[in-house]
């Protein structure tokens, strides 16, 4: 094998050179200029009807699809030309299928035209793909010099049931090396940056998906998370997603550098620009059966309607006792209570029902059961070297291979939390006006809206809705803006001093740094109730984004 760093080159070369010379800009962009977000539009390479079909939703262009109000080549054109853009801005895809989109959508334009009925509710429509599924033909890296030429003989069912669906992927997104980081960068594909601002993560490890949507490259992309991997990336760019119970999402063909590690199980879901599309592509992912048959990784729970309450009753959490939030995410969370009562719905404040802290430890034991044997094999195997933030959260967390009873005793303490959670959920209904436990929980997306590139980022707020199988959905708050007057450094905080990280995320926290980036909430219901969570969040995001 060549030396990694040619063999990345090479690499991150093909590319920009499958990117066709009417998208290329004339030269990088100045990187004195932060944020980037501006760049498709003004850089002149994307007509004004690329740009107003690039800026719709998922759910408006499957309908003006579907009954032949746009074409799928013109379409997937435009997400091209967008896309190809925004690569070379944020670094955000590991392969570009322009040509093979380009067959497909007239192909599909083709059947709309002699059957007149759509392919599915996705038919014509182009979307890029997370280089972490098995897709026939195509490489499938997941980050690594070990597969940078790994190719697989059959697609994943999502990818199977997206196609059967009539979706058209043209491009592949970056994730972090192995998987296991909420920034995204790789030895193999470089740093993938954020186009609020360059200086910042792009979280991870859908990474690539969230930046390629926060540049309205596609029109959603179908990420996965065990650890945040759906709710960082939308947090971070300003985006809705939802990490759906993972036991309602087939898994065949997720790539996976530990796949007998079924304690904690990956989840997919849609990162996205609106509630209605979050609904439109959950709602598909949950009629798997439909499309794919049966699959043994997944439970056949077809999606279910529900009725939205007139009033909800909301928990609010608005900190997990192991890292208190940077002022921004604090002020957000007060000013979304704030508008919720206004508008006739009960908040009550939650208190952790359990020590989060020790949720952690077994969440990351969880996750590495064999001490990441296989993922430093792989890595080994290719002379590239460990990403030091991955490194850094092996050390801290003390990762090691655990005996049997080891693995045994930490699954009984997963049984427990969950157990507690139950009981905590059942208990809210002594705090509510009607009896009824809370219709769901409100708490931080992070403790910090995105970070600068390499500071190591406190999984928390999201890891522990993996460790219980709680859908979770990111709610972004269009309106909120970071400002000195509004959100100054606490310089009287005392660190939580039982945990590393407490301090790091007070310390590093500057209001002029952060301005301007995007600020969310996150929206958790119990396991299997995602139809619900759904229908609460398209309230709350009635009542925080109106304008």
């Amino acid at each position: 094998m060549a030396p990694w760093q040619e063999i990345a080159a090479t690499r991150q070369t093909a590319v920009l050179d499958s990117i066709p010379t009417k998208w290329r800009l004339p030269s990088k962009p100045d990187t004195s200029t932060k944020n980037v977000q501006h760049i498709p539009r003004t850089c002149g390479l994307i007509t004004p009807d690329q740009l107003h079909i690039t800026e719709q939703t998922t759910v408006e262009l499957a309908a003006q699809l579907s009954r032949g109000k746009l074409t799928s080549v013109e379409v997937t054109e435009a997400f091209c030309a967008r896309a190809a853009v925004a690569h070379q801005c944020v670094n955000c895809l590991t392969g570009f299928y322009y040509e093979e989109a380009m067959g497909k959508a007239a192909e599909a334009d083709a059947i709309l035209k002699e059957t007149r009925k759509p392919v599915g509710p996705l038919h014509g429509v182009p979307i890029a793909i997370k280089d972490i599924f098995n897709i026939k033909g195509k490489r499938g890296t997941m980050g690594l010099v070990a597969w940078q030429d790994k190719e697989w003989g059959v697609d994943a069912s999502i990818v199977t049931l997206l196609k059967a669906a009539g979706a058209i992927q043209f491009a592949s997104t970056t994730m972090p090396q192995g998987g296991m980081m909420l920034q995204t960068v790789s030895p193999l594909w470089g740093r993938t940056l954020n186009p609020f601002n360059t200086d910042f993560a792009a979280g991870g490890s859908s990474g690539g998906d969230g930046t390629l949507l926060a540049l309205r490259g596609s029109p959603f992309c179908p990420s996965t998370d065990i650890g945040g991997s759906i709710r960082a990336p939308a947090a971070f760019n300003g985006l809705y997603g939802i990490r759906p119970t993972a036991d309602r999402i087939p898994k065949f063909g997720m790539i996976s550098t530990a796949p007998g590690q079924t304690s904690i199980k990956v989840s997919c879901g849609p990162n996205c620009h609106s509630v209605g599309d979050l609904k439109l592509v959950t709602k598909l992912l949950f009629s798997h059966t439909d499309y794919i048959g049966f699959d043994p990784t997944a439970v056949p729970l077809p999606w279910k309607e529900v009725q939205s309450k007139q009033k909800l009753v909301l928990g609010m959490l608005k900190t997990d006792g192991v890292v208190t939030p940077q002022p921004p995410i604090l002020r957000a969370l007060a000013e979304v209570a704030e508008k919720l009562k206004a508008a006739g719905h009960e908040v009550v404040e939650i208190e952790p029902p359990i020590d989060l802290w020790e949720a952690a430890l077994v969440t990351w034991k969880l996750y590495f059961q064999t001490g990441a044997t296989e993922l430093r094999a792989l890595v080994s195997s290719a002379d590239e070297p460990l990403e030091p933030q991955l490194a850094w959260y092996l050390d801290t967390f003390a990762i090691k291979e655990l005996t049997v009873p080891e693995l045994f005793q930490t699954n009984l303490k997963q049984a427990a939390i969950k157990r507690h959670f139950a009981d905590f959920w059942a208990y809210t209904k002594q705090l509510t006006w009607n009896g009824s436990p809370i219709d769901g929980l409100i708490c931080p997306s992070a403790p910090s809206a995105s970070y600068p590139h390499d500071f190591p980022v406190w999984w928390g707020y999201f890891s522990i809705w993996n460790l219980l199988d709680y859908p979770s959905a990111i709610l972004p708050l269009k309106d909120f803006s970071i400002s000195e007057e509004k959100d100054p450094k606490d310089t009287f905080y005392n660190p939580i001093e039982t945990n590393p990280f407490d301090k790091m995320n007070a310390d590093i926290y500057n209001p002029k740094l952060w301005a301007g980036m995007p600020v969310s909430i996150q929206i958790v219901q119990q396991q299997f109730a995602d139809e619900e969570l759904l229908s609460v969040t398209e309230v709350v995001d009635k009542v925080v984004n109106s304008s």
